[in-house]
């Protein structure tokens, strides 16, 4: 399998920020795999040329949550926008904000809070159109 080359990792939560790049980095999906604690830090990384593959968002965060994020995003110029971003949930969204969701382009799904290899799979053949060869 070929490495994504950038993940972003958008969450407040130091033990889930933990546990999903530690399966990140163990699987090695990506070269390289970087952190952000709300909306603001992610647009100020993407801002300054450093732009992901792959999102994984949060929506409940403070200073700038996903949403607010979302809306700066839509924003950015095109070659900013090349990403594929999954809202991460630890619980079910609500039918309003799924309508939201669905109407923005860049958001290809929405997982849960905890990533696993088989839910990173699925993202790497579905939108990154590679086969598997698993590491470790």
């Amino acid at each position: 399998m070929k490495k994504i080359r950038r993940i972003l990792l958008v969450d407040d939560s130091e033990a889930t920020i933990f546990f999903n790049k530690t399966i990140l980095s163990k699987a090695g999906y990506a070269d390289e795999i970087l952190v952000a604690k709300n909306g603001l830090e992610a647009l100020e990384i993407i801002k300054s040329g450093v732009i992901p593959e792959i999102i994984f968002l949060d929506i409940n965060m403070p200073v700038m949550n996903g949403w607010e994020f979302l809306s700066e995003f839509q924003k950015l110029e095109s070659t900013f926008r090349k990403t594929n971003i999954f809202l991460m949930l630890g619980s079910v969204l609500p039918a309003e904000d799924m309508a939201i969701a669905d109407a923005i382009p860049e958001i290809k799904g929405v997982k849960g809070k905890m990533l696993t290899r088989v839910v990173m799979d699925t993202i790497i053949i579905e939108y990154f159109n590679q086969e598997l060869t698993l590491v470790g």
